[in-house]
C-alpha cells in the first residue's frame, strides 16, 4: 500500500506592508480586538483548513506566530486567522494549499497579517521552522522538530522524540516526557519540571551564551544534573541545593561568580534523566511552588 506523506511548507512575505507602521497583536484569538495598526483595530477573517488525510505537517513560517496544539482526533488542520488595515485588503489575502504547499498571498505594498494554529493528532509528525516569529507546541504527543531563528520557542507538555533547536531568541521547557533534546544559542534557556519525574527518556538542554533557569518540584524522583562552563554566577535556592552549597559558600559564589571554574549541581533522586548546561550564561534554581 502506498502511504501518503505530504508535507505543508508555509511562506510569507507579510512584513514589507507594514515596516513603517506599528502593529500589535495583542492575543492569539481571531477577533479585531487583538490585531491593530497604529491603534486601529484591523479588519480580521478566520479560515480552516482541514488536512486530515495528512500523515506527516512540515511548516516554514516567516515573520508569522505559529501555534501547534496536540490531541486532534479529526487529523491535521490548519486554523488561519487573518488581519489587514482595510476591508478590501482582507478579502486580497488567499491561503491555499497547492500541491501540499501550504501559500499565504496578500496586497503588494499593503498592511496585512496572517497567524497560524495547526492542530495535530496523538502520534503526529512535525517539522516547524519560524524565522523572526514565535512558535508555540503544546500537547503533542509523537515526533516534533522545530528551529527557531530570532524569535521564541514556547515547549509544553511535550511527548516522544523532541529536537527543538532556537538562534537569537529564547526557548522555555514547560513539563514533558519521552526523549528531548533542546539547544539554544544566543538566548535564555528555562525549563520547568512538571510531576514527580522525567518518565520514558531523558531531556537534554543547553544553551551557549545564555541564562538558563530551572524548576524543580520538591522531592523530585529522578536524577538532574546542571552544569555550566565560562562565566556566570550561579543562584541554587531549591530544596536540593544544599549539597552544592555544601561545597561552595555563598562568600565563593560572590567571589567567584564571574571566573571560568566549571560548576555540577546534582538535584533529585534516581537515574540521571535530565541534564541542563549552560556556557557564558548565569544559573538561576528554585522550587516549583
Amino acid at each position: 500500500m502506498r502511504r501518503l506523506g505530504f508535507a505543508l511548507a508555509l511562506a510569507l512575505t507579510a512584513t514589507a506592508a507594514f515596516a513603517h507602521d506599528t502593529f500589535n497583536v495583542r492575543g492569539d484569538d481571531c477577533t479585531s480586538r487583538n490585531f491593530n495598526w497604529d491603534g486601529e483595530e484591523a479588519y480580521v477573517e478566520k479560515q480552516t483548513i482541514n488536512a486530515g488525510a495528512l500523515r506527516s505537517f512540515k511548516a516554514t513560517v516567516t515573520h508569522a506566530p505559529i501555534s501547534v496544539v496536540g490531541g486532534n482526533a479529526g487529523g491535521y488542520s490548519v486554523e488561519v486567522c487573518k488581519a489587514a488595515a482595510r476591508p478590501e485588503d482582507l478579502q486580497a489575502i488567499r491561503v491555499t494549499i497547492d500541491g501540499g504547499e501550504l501559500r499565504a498571498t496578500g496586497p503588494e505594498g499593503r498592511r496585512w497579517f496572517v497567524h497560524y494554529k495547526v492542530r495535530v493528532p496523538d502520534g503526529a509528525n512535525i517539522d516547524i521552522e519560524a524565522d523572526n516569529g514565535p512558535i508555540s507546541i503544546s500537547d503533542v504527543n509523537g515526533t516534533v522538530v522545530t528551529r527557531a531563528s530570532n524569535g521564541p520557542l514556547s515547549l509544553r507538555n511535550l511527548s516522544g522524540n523532541i529536537d527543538a533547536t532556537t538562534k537569537n531568541g529564547p526557548i522555555s521547557v514547560r513539563g514533558g516526557s519521552g526523549t528531548m533534546k533542546v539547544q539554544a544559542s544566543n538566548g535564555p534557556l528555562s525549563v520547568d519540571l512538571e510531576g514527580s519525574s522525567w518518565r520514558n527518556g531523558t531531556l537534554d538542554a543547553s544553551t551557549r551564551n545564555g541564562p538558563l533557569s530551572l524548576k524543580i518540584p520538591r522531592n523530585y524522583a529522578s536524577g538532574v544534573v546542571v552544569e555550566s562552563n565560562g562565566r556566570g554566577p550561579v543562584s541554587c535556592k531549591a530544596e536540593g541545593c544544599q549539597r552544592y552549597r555544601s561545597q561552595r559558600s555563598d562568600d565563593d559564589d560572590r567571589r567567584h561568580g564571574w571566573d571560568d571554574e566549571p560548576r555540577r549541581i546534582e538535584l533529585g533522586s534516581g537515574s540521571e534523566a535530565v541534564r541542563l548546561s549552560t556556557v557564558n550564561g548565569p544559573i538561576t534554581i528554585k522550587d516549583d511552588e
